[in-house]
């Protein structure tokens, strides 16, 4: 599987909006394809919102894509109405011990990770991640974690569901007193970090 992220910065105010449209919209896109999530910016680089679809391959992705362009109802009007001010697509492959969580309730607060990697730097990190995944995952379960195929390379992001931001502050508590957590070589690594705090639009699969 591929996970496309299109993330869209709108102009301030514009989300309920936004929101609306696309829930009404989604209602005739699903047919040819499922969200696998979609978020808002909480915290963070603000009025942002991230949809993620999922495809077996680039192939499935085009074929999808050359489907909905033909529906009318596709895609939701508001980049017409101005309420866009920037759009990025990226495509990710899944890393090591960290398949996309299936549809559900896990959050209702997210925190999304990214880091850019040195250059060459990818292969080994995901090495350091694969051997040290499954201890992290024992104080808090993972949403996903991917690295760019296109578009922003050397990208690797992870993203992990909370109850809330107390519970967040716990966990990463816990994790790092508990000394395997992050893992020892993994900031050698990486040249820049980011993270976002999300939380999920009404017709998210990801609650």
């Amino acid at each position: 599987m591929i996970y496309e992220f299109r993330t869209y910065t709108l102009t301030t105010g514009a989300m309920p909006k936004v929101l609306e449209m696309f829930g009404e919209a989604y209602e005739h896109r699903k047919k040819y394809s499922e969200l696998a999530a979609f978020w808002r910016t909480e915290f963070g680089p603000l009025n942002r919102i991230i949809h993620v679809w999922p495809y077996e391959n680039m192939n499935h992705r085009d074929e999808v894509r050359a489907a909905t362009v033909k529906d009318p109802n596709w895609p939701p009007g508001f980049a017409q109405l101005g309420l866009v001010v920037d759009q990025r697509s990226d495509v990710f492959q899944v890393a090591p011990n960290s398949d996309f969580a299936a549809p559900g309730q896990y959050g209702p607060v997210y925190e999304l990770r990214d880091y850019t990697m040195k250059i060459g730097m990818m292969p080994k990190f995901l090495e350091i991640w694969e051997s040290a995944i499954g201890a992290r995952k024992e104080f808090s379960p993972l949403t996903t974690a991917l690295y760019t195929e296109l578009g922003g390379l050397n990208r690797f992001i992870h993203i992990w569901p909370y109850e809330s931001l107390e519970h967040r502050a716990e966990v990463r508590r816990n994790a790092l007193e508990g000394g395997k957590w992050p893992p020892k070589g993994g900031a050698e690594c990486v040249d820049r970090q980011e993270n976002m705090i999300l939380t999920p639009a009404p017709f998210s699969p990801l609650q």
